[in-house]
């Protein structure tokens, strides 16, 4: 479906930045509008209703516009009833003023006496841009494998013709398949998040010069019964004009931070500096006793959050599914004798956060939930574990108290909300049981009751922080983003960490923070070591560090002074990010990253030099640097700079950097000097 708003005119708008935004307003505009009288009305969605096509449908039915001012954007609402059958289709968007992007949702309730015919092929995205007669264009996103290469962007050209499809696994939302992505053109593109954790798909394509553009549900057929009502997954859409691909991703990461990422007392939420060696070392082992060492070892380094993982339930991980109340019986008692209230209480005696881990979602046979409430498990008929049916009310309020009650208990300042279930089969075993013209609804109300979950438990703890785990990394979507932050982005780590590799970790962190960093501005996974080398590469933002403080021998003070330079630069994640390497996997190249914060015209570049890399100087090709102004600079290898003066912006545009050891890393940070 093609919006009339031609390439052309959105490219006469201007590349700055206001003229982006206002690019979006126009789109939105148009393409949430009532569009009384036209000939051929389109709108940025589509389903298939008994059997007929949309945009055959809704020409015909009963509509109305409504438009009204919000914070930081402008709330339109469309809505569509079928005189007939009294199918509400209520499509609310937000165009927001003060960044580019246009962020939606469609709601479809039967306000009718009868159940509607089905429903199918609801596409809350479905949208088309001209690029141009036989032109290509190239879809981005990033490889979401799990492995080495997790999170690692990649390019793939869409020529005339040609169609991409992509879905996740298992309804596992970035399980696969990444939810955001971008498609380029010449002279511009856009780029899109897909806010549905749940088994999503989506396609690009290339008709002959104009792109389209679709997302929704995988499988979904569904009589709604009279008073029922469903939402699609949420869509982020941005428009970009200009050739210069990183601008747009930077663009994106503005309106992420300013719209989307959730936030605690009118701050965004950042990734904490936080320790959880327990998780590596003692695991399944681990004491009351041992975890206060850990903590005592550590707690006047600097960091900000002391994290306890999986490994204090009544069964050992990974068995769990003992989320029951009163919460004392589903912890290990011989190890834990009064739960982790001791640990909770020294953690914030010691001025830190504590965060406690967790998972509700998954249910393994035989444990306290399964054997007393079983009516709100599903378990696979092969006897593994299933899920926590959060579809079910009184199943979701009962998790809500009792996540509450740790919470009060414990003082918690951070939740980890782990999860590994794969939820595709146990979805269609309900729906089965429903009946043939319920395909989805399993899945729609376990998502919802998800979402309402998490904003109940923020709404009832407004202080509280969630950390979107999902065995690493298999659940960043949009919805999510807006809730929690990811502070284990990938497994991957897991095996280089625990056979001591931390080269590959760091390599591999250095990837994953160039690439997810493009669409999801707050990430970050395991890492170990205090040398400036690891420390950097698992920092963005803050690091979840895994190492074991407690030896003697342990260099305290290197990581004091590591500690103490992310605090320090932690202000510059909040800028534009530019790679400027390319983003590989080989350990035989450098990674080079700059942070550049317009407004206080500062930033920095953090050079990695990989262990197998032969030389050891890089030439960085700055951006947003003022050629004929002049600039304070810092360069530090270690956690001391060992040059500070002023530096010519032409020079400091292609500065060399100089990292004589493998592997080794510097520290750049600049500071514009005014005239």
């Amino acid at each position: 479906m093609i919006i009339a708003v031609t390439l052309a005119a959105i490219a006469a708008l201007g590349t700055a930045h206001a003229d982006d935004i206002q690019a979006n307003l126009v789109w939105a505009e148009h393409a949430f509008a009532e569009k009384t009288g036209e000939a051929l009305p389109v709108w940025p969605f589509s389903f298939v209703y008994g059997g007929r096509p949309s945009h055959v449908l809704l020409p015909s039915w009963e509509r109305r516009a409504e438009v009204e001012p919000v914070e930081g954007g402008q709330r339109r609402s469309l809505i569509f009833t079928d005189p007939d059958t009294k199918l509400e289709v209520r499509a609310v968007a937000t165009a927001f003023t003060d960044t580019p992007g246009v962020d939606w949702i469609i709601y479809l309730t039967n306000h009718g006496g009868a159940d509607t015919p089905a429903l199918e092929q609801v596409r809350a995205l479905d949208v088309s841009f001209a690029c141009g007669a036989r032109a290509s264009a190239t879809f981005h996103s990033l490889r979401s494998t799990g492995g080495v290469d997790d999170w690692m962007p990649f390019a793939q050209p869409v020529a005339p013709g040609q169609r991409h499809a992509f879905a996740p696994n298992a309804g596992r939302s970035s399980s696969g398949a990444c939810p955001f992505f971008d498609v380029q053109w010449d002279g511009g593109g856009v780029v899109a998040g897909i806010g549905w954790t749940g088994q999503w798909a989506a396609a690009v394509e290339n008709r002959d010069g104009t792109v389209v553009l679709q997302a929704g549900m995988q499988n979904l057929c569904i009589a709604l019964h009279p008073g029922e009502s469903i939402r699609t997954p949420r869509i982020l859409l941005m428009l970009w004009t200009g050739d210069d691909h990183t601008r747009a991703y930077n663009l994106w990461r503005g309106t992420m931070r300013r719209h989307i990422l959730p936030r605690v007392r009118g701050e965004v939420v950042v990734p904490p500096i936080a320790h959880l060696s327990t998780a590596f070392y003692e695991m399944d082992q681990c004491t009351e006793t041992i975890a206060l060492e850990h903590l005592n070892a550590g707690k006047d380094l600097g960091f900000e959050c002391f994290w306890y993982d999986a490994y204090y339930g009544k069964d050992n991980f990974p068995t769990v599914g003992n989320y029951v109340l009163p919460v004392e019986r589903g912890f290990n008692k011989a190890r834990f004798p009064d739960g982790l209230k001791p640990l909770s209480e020294a953690v914030h005696a010691a001025g830190l956060q504590f965060l406690m881990w967790f998972e509700p979602e998954r249910i393994c046979p035989g444990t306290l939930m399964a054997v007393e409430h079983p009516e709100w498990v599903v378990l696979p008929d092969d006897g593994k574990w299933g899920m926590f049916n959060l579809a079910v009310p009184e199943a979701r309020q009962y998790i809500t108290e009792y996540m509450g009650a740790l919470i009060d208990a414990y003082d918690l300042d951070w939740v980890r909300i782990d999860n590994a279930v794969a939820y595709t089969p146990l979805w269609q075993k309900l729906d089965a049981a429903a009946g043939p013209d319920r395909v989805g609804m399993a899945e729609i109300r376990y998502v919802e009751g998800l979402y309402q979950w998490w904003d109940d438990m923020r709404r009832q703890h407004p202080d509280i922080r969630i950390d979107n785990c999902a065995s690493g990394g298999g659940r960043i979507d949009l919805e999510l983003c807006s809730r929690s932050i990811p502070l284990w982005r990938t497994d991957a780590t897991i095996t280089p960490l625990m056979n001591k590799d931390l080269h590959q970790a760091a390599l591999q962190n250095q990837v994953m923070t160039a690439g997810l960093s493009r669409y999801v501005p707050f990430s970050v996974s395991g890492q170990m070591g205090a040398d400036p080398y690891n420390f950097r590469s698992g920092f963005n933002g803050g690091i979840s560090f895994c190492e074991d403080t407690r030896p003697e021998s342990y260099p305290r003070e290197l990581l004091r002074s590591a500690i103490a330079e992310g605090k320090r630069i932690r202000k510059y994640y909040f800028g534009n990010l530019y790679v400027s390497t390319p983003i590989t996997t080989n350990p035989e190249d450098w990674c080079v990253l700059q942070y550049h914060r317009p407004d206080e015209q500062d930033g920095m570049v953090i050079g990695f030099r990989r262990h197998l890399y032969a030389e050891n100087i890089f030439t960085c090709d700055l951006s947003e640097i003022d050629r004929e102004a002049n600039y304070e600079v810092t360069l530090a290898r270690g956690y001391e700079p060992f040059y500070t003066g002023i530096m010519k912006g032409a020079e400091l545009s292609s500065v060399v950097l100089e990292v004589n050891e493998a592997p080794g890393s510097i520290l750049l940070e600049y500071r514009l000097l005014k005239k």
